[in-house]
Parts: structure tokens; C-alpha cells; sequence
């Protein structure tokens, strides 16, 4: 069963939803499988985290980094995620809670974070309709496909973008699992069937640190949407479910 990467927590006034992201392996020490910028590490590793918050409808209001390496090493990194953070919080540095280690030696980088956020009116899911189409934007990327500038990559602000974009329902980030993987969660929270119509294998490659995101939207807005965004992907049709 596919299901969305966001927890929320029911509130009198506004849903609470909860995203977290960790990294491990990638960065500049010594014993890393992936040798990367620090900063670039903790611009991916806020930018995942924060997709899914906004994608669920939430605005940031805290921010959580734990760290497996000293404090000096995790500097860098952090300073990526308040880069990053700046596009929808204009202080980050003051919503933020920060732990390193500092007890044991660490060569090798892993770092989590924790964005919490409000929903102002319900959190932004199932609202998808029967005969609505589900594409994709973004070309998935891993690894070291990944970079921080990339105009086939999915990044914040055209994320945000997409969100106020006109009959777009559901948006729904792509990780490890690929894009087809977000168009199922995006059918069972709406209680619907995916109708897939591409058999690419594109479909399930892994997207690594959100590089690309599934989305739902009316079939009427289709042209608008092709005539506004880039390196778009036709996944399928949404259906009514007859099992439910």
C-alpha cells in the first residue's frame, strides 16, 4: 500500500503535519561513499523535508537538525539548511533546534532533520477526482545525477509555483520509491484507482532527494499546465475504485 510521507497530528485550530528527511554516507568526510559539499547536503536534505510539508499544505514554523558528526563539521551542512529553509521562512536560524555529536569521533556524515508545520484549513490531500490526470515534473535523479542548479530538477520555488498552479489537486514530492509509487499514494488517499498509461521505466527510477514530484489535476487544466511548466511526465488516469 503507497501512502504519503507526512504525519499529521490533529489540532483544535490547525492540522499540525510533521516531515522528516535524513542523509547518511554523502558529504566531506573522510569515510563518505559520496563525496559532496557540506552545504550542498543541507540544501537536499531541507529541500526534501520541506517539499513534502508544503505539498501537505503547511507552513514551516520549527525546525529540527540532528547531527552524527561534531559540531565544526556540521556547521557547513546547517548552513545549507537555512539557505534552503529562506525560500519559505525569512528566519530560519531562529525556528531551528540543533544537536551534534560530541562525546564520540565521527568520519562519516548523517544528519536528520524535522520540519513541523501548520495547515491553515486541513491539510492538502485526497482531493483528487475521478478522471483527473496524474502527471509528473522533474526528471528523477540520484546520486551523483543530483546537483544543487539543475533546470530539469524539481526544486522549491517550482514547487510552490505548481501548488498555486490552477486545477492542480494533489502534489505528492517523488524519493527513493519513484514517481509511479507517489501516483498510487495519490489515488488510495483520494480513494481512487490509477489508471497507469506509460510503461517507461522512468516511472520507477528512484528520485532521489525530490528531483521531481507526481500531481493530480483537472483534466481541463492539462493544456494550461503543459503551456506553463518543463520536463513534465504523463503517468495515468484517476478512476473510481470498486472495491471501496
Amino acid at each position: 500500500m503507497a501512502s504519503r510521507d507526512f504525519l499529521v497530528v490533529p489540532n483544535v485550530q490547525d492540522d499540525i503535519v510533521i516531515t522528516c528527511d535524513s542523509i547518511g554516507g554523502i558529504g566531506g568526510l573522510s569515510a563518505d561513499f559520496l563525496k559532496v559539499e557540506p552545504s550542498v547536503v543541507g540544501h537536499f536534505l531541507a529541500r526534501v523535508a520541506l517539499m513534502e510539508l508544503l505539498a501537505a499544505g503547511a507552513e514551516l514554523v520549527a525546525l529540527s537538525c540532528t547531527f552524527t558528526i561534531n559540531e565544526l563539521d556540521a556547521a557547513p551542512i546547517l548552513e545549507g539548511v537555512f539557505a534552503e529553509a529562506r525560500h519559505v521562512h525569512p528566519s530560519p536560524e531562529r525556528i531551528t533546534v540543533v544537536t551534534t555529536e560530541k562525546n564520540i569521533p565521527t568520519i562519516q556524515t548523517g544528519v536528520g532533520i524535522t520540519c513541523i508545520g501548520n495547515a491553515k484549513g486541513g491539510v492538502r490531500s485526497g482531493l483528487s477526482q475521478p478522471g483527473d490526470v496524474v502527471l509528473a515534473i522533474g526528471v528523477p535523479k540520484v546520486g551523483a545525477e543530483v546537483k544543487l542548479i539543475d533546470p530539469e530538477a524539481l526544486d522549491i520555488p517550482l514547487l510552490m509555483r505548481l501548488l498555486a498552479h490552477p486545477g492542480v489537486r494533489d502534489v505528492a514530492p517523488a524519493g527513493s520509491k519513484g514517481i509511479l509509487y507517489e501516483a498510487e499514494a495519490i489515488a488510495e488517499g483520494a480513494k481512487l484507482r490509477l489508471h497507469c498509461l506509460n510503461d517507461s521505466p522512468i516511472l520507477y527510477k528512484s528520485a532521489g532527494p525530490a528531483t521531481a514530484t507526481t500531481f493530480s489535476c483537472d483534466p481541463d487544466a492539462v493544456t494550461a499546465i503543459k503551456n506553463t511548466f518543463n520536463n513534465l511526465i504523463a503517468i495515468g488516469i484517476l478512476k473510481e475504485d470498486n472495491n471501496t
